[in-house]
């Protein structure tokens, strides 16, 4: 059970609910999103300042200051196993790129899409934020350079 947080605006359609050791991040009006697996996301490129502002929401938290999770171990997946067992962790790095107007993010997370419902959501465990954040924000760097 996680404590649903108040969106700003300057998040856009996303919004935050914080866990003990992980974060839900969902996007509404999903429909301009795909998830080609579950560890990947296809977002329109625009979303890049949303997700910075849904990021230092959660940085903010009381549950992120605390650092309870601050001991894990980012290089170990095994939490997105498929609960059948069949298919792949994730890698524990980011991948991330943009084609032209989408942003395509591949990593240790779990994206769950109800495209028909306009939501696409993710699962993100704190330990692994810090080196999304850094990777997206490269990547609006670069493009700001062109």
């Amino acid at each position: 059970m996680g404590a649903i947080q108040q969106p700003t605006r300057a998040m856009g359609p996303y919004a935050v609910e914080i866990r003990s050791e992980s974060f839900y991040l969902t996007r509404t009006e999903a429909e301009v999103c795909t998830a080609p697996n579950r560890h990947e996301a296809v977002v329109p490129a625009s979303d890049l300042p949303y997700l910075a502002a849904a990021f230092r929401q959660v940085s903010s938290h009381k549950a992120w200051r605390l650092r309870e999770w601050a001991d894990g171990d980012p290089s170990d997946t095994s939490w997105a196993l498929p609960l059948d067992g069949e298919g792949e962790a994730p890698a524990a790095s980011w991948e991330v790129s943009r084609d032209g107007e989408k942003l395509s993010i591949r990593g240790p997370w779990i994206v769950f899409a109800e495209l028909g419902r306009g939501l696409l959501s993710t699962e993100l465990c704190y330990l692994n934020l810090t080196d999304l954040d850094e990777a997206l924000k490269a990547l609006d760097s670069e493009a700001a350079a062109h």
